[in-house]
């Protein structure tokens, strides 16, 4: 799938040295704490592949990944464990490098798997996240793309901004004003 002339598609193992190279930067390892070796990431990558509800993606630019995007079954995910969530519910990590951020183009990225959400992992009924509630950057991107805030949430590893859109119907609120996400009540997931 082309996002502004990159193109996201499939991660494999054969990603590994450019993901681990973009997750050791210093702005993305702050957020995803997986500063990983070559050999562990391929070994992680692969087992995104063979998992049924799990669709790792790489956003590479003339073949070199600058960014990396994991959507999941939040049923199946330490989310779901966290909040409450419907049978058909997708989530998303994204990471951006350092070539791949200060144009909107997380945003755009989002918006891109949004917009096929339906046809991954055997369907979607809403979209999810869970970025770090003090990653504001983040907070922005997914509020562009026309994420609405749900509340937080504690995870095991941190505080989380719940945020979430359906397809087909985010498309009228992208690019609108909206509040703060931090008004969103804390606690529950739609």
């Amino acid at each position: 799938m082309p996002v502004d002339g990159l193109v996201l598609r499939q991660a494999t193992p054969a990603d590994a040295e450019d993901l681990a190279a973009l997750m050791a930067e210093p702005d993305v390892e702050q957020w995803w704490h997986q500063a990983w070796e070559k050999d562990r990431w391929a070994e992680y990558i692969a087992g995104l592949v063979r998992d049924p509800n799990s669709l790792p993606l790489t956003l590479a630019d003339n073949g070199r990944a600058v960014g990396y995007v994991e959507v999941y079954r939040v049923a199946t995910d330490i989310l779901g464990q966290h909040v409450a969530h419907r049978p058909a519910d997708l989530g998303m990590h994204l990471a951006l490098g350092e070539l791949a951020r200060g144009r909107g183009l997380g945003a755009r990225l989002i918006r891109s798997v949004l917009d096929a959400a339906t046809g991954i992992l055997d369907g979607c009924g809403r979209l999810v996240a869970e970025p770090d509630a003090r990653n504001t950057r983040s907070h922005r991107a997914f509020e562009a793309a026309g994420f609405t805030a749900a509340g937080t949430v504690q995870l095991p590893d941190k505080i989380a901004l719940l945020v979430a859109a359906e397809p087909g119907l985010a498309s009228g609120r992208a690019g609108q004003e909206a509040g703060s996400p931090h008004e969103a009540n804390q606690g529950a997931l739609l």
